[in-house]
């Protein structure tokens, strides 16, 4: 009989084993999947009757654009051989892929419920896309036709400054430094921090876009301080990451054109707007200034002066005329046949009650013109135009109150709280107020 040490033993254990099966090709369910700090995964591969251990190499899963989970129905290829150390066989695999688009399909629902049932696509928990972003954060990958695009877009609409992250867009690597680039661009100092994130990538397979239908990738879009625009594929491609993220853009070109306005459109909208807010003030000044002319009060200081002056000098004809009054009513009673005494306190009491009661009235119609006047006075277009408005009249002084009777004009005056300023309308210059021209003085 033949004596065999351990290892011996176990060697030619492992030979045969490799030697009689080759290479060979399972479908099986993965189950117990463990990724080891050095990159090697390992796992059981499994049907209804049977268990087999499996292990792949870091340099085989980095090939994969697929992600290895539990519950994962794959058509694997790879070697049956034997680990000495726990005389046990396993299975090594070289290739993997999902048995069915069905599979990946049906993979990709279940995650989508677990993660619609959590509440991550909830539209209340989307963010405002800002209006005018001023630092705009890019993810993707720093080579190829979709950031040249997207900036050549940005660029073209509204220059921002951007702030790129570049990442792996596809393969097993690819979920992880998307995560890491979201987390990432939140963490940076306040005044570096983008205002708006763009995660973008071109089109590809289903199998392509794996990266950003990851559990990991949809988590770090939902905890992102920053409004997210997602740009994954094309038109027609859908990922998770277009559910959670607070915008989706069907190409990168268009997130480009939601992240900034049209800067061309926007300088016209603005003017539109100006030119309208212009004509109601000065549509406004002009109602005004009929108004006051209408009723020949332009000169409100004046008037309010000539009537404080005019009741001053009434006050004091009141005035001397009760003076007098009392004074000759003093004398006539003087030879009364009545208790002098008594008789003199009385109308003293009489008159200084009457004087009290008139003057009482006086001094309230006094201050209600006041008030009037006051009134007057603020409504007034002098204090109109000390909040830096002007109004326009002929070198006649006669108003002039539309672009029609100032085309004929030659000479008109600008008129302001503080004095006149004449002005010169240029010969060529017939839209003087409908072009917005300039004018000489």
């Amino acid at each position: 009989m033949e004596e065999y040490t351990v290892s011996r033993l176990s060697a030619l254990i492992k030979r045969s084993m490799e030697q009689n099966f080759g290479k060979i090709q399972l479908k099986a369910e993965v189950s117990d999947l463990k990724i080891h700090s050095s990159g090697h995964i390992y796992f059981a591969l499994k049907d209804a009757g049977a268990v087999i251990d499996a292990v792949c190499w870091k340099y085989v899963a980095q090939k994969h654009n697929l992600k290895l989970e539990e519950g994962m129905e794959l058509c694997c290829i790879g070697q049956v051989t034997t680990y000495a150390m726990r005389s046990k066989y396993q299975f090594i695999v070289e290739q993997f892929e999902l048995s069915g688009v069905g599979e990946l399909l049906k993979l990709l629902e279940q995650r989508k419920k677990k993660l619609l049932d959590e509440g991550l696509f909830d539209p209340a928990r989307k963010k405002k896309i800002p209006f005018l972003p001023k630092i705009i954060g890019i993810i993707t990958s720093p080579t190829g036709a979709v950031i040249r695009d997207m900036l050549h877009r940005i660029g073209q609409r509204f220059p921002r400054q951007i702030l790129l992250w570049p990442v792996l867009v596809q393969g097993p690597e690819a979920g992880r430094q998307i995560v890491e680039a979201i987390d990432g661009m939140n963490a940076l100092p306040p005044d570096q921090i983008p205002d708006l994130l763009i995660v973008a990538r071109g089109g590809g397979s289903l199998e392509d876009l794996m990266g950003f239908n990851e559990e990991d990738v949809a988590r770090a879009v939902s905890r992102s301080v920053i409004p997210i625009i997602s740009a994954v594929g094309h038109e027609t491609d859908t990922t998770i990451i277009d559910y959670v993220s607070d915008l989706r853009a069907p190409t990168p070109t268009a997130a480009a054109e939601f992240a900034v306005p049209e800067r061309i459109k926007l300088q016209a909208h603005v003017s539109t707007c100006f030119s309208r807010l212009n004509m109601a003030i000065f549509g406004n000044l002009e109602k005004k200034r009929l108004f006051l002319q209408s009723n020949k009060i332009l000169d409100i200081s004046g008037i309010i002066s000539e009537k404080i002056q005019l009741t001053d000098h009434i006050l004091e004809k009141i005035t001397a005329i009760i003076a007098r009054k009392l004074s000759a009513n003093r004398v006539r009673l003087v030879g009364i046949m009545v208790p002098k005494p008594v008789l003199h306190k009385n109308i003293e009491e009489i008159f200084q009650k009457m004087r009290y009661v008139f003057l009482s009235e006086l001094a309230r119609r006094r201050n209600d013109f006041d008030i009037i006047a006051q009134r007057l006075e603020s409504n007034g277009h002098v204090n109109v135009l000390r909040r830096g408005f002007a109004f326009v009249e002929s070198s006649k002084m006669t108003p002039i109150s539309s672009v029609q009777e100032a085309r004929k004009h030659e000479l008109f005056n600008l008129v302001f709280s503080d004095g006149r300023v004449l002005v010169r309308r240029e010969p060529t210059q017939e839209n003087l107020f409908a072009d917005d021209s300039m004018v000489k003085t």
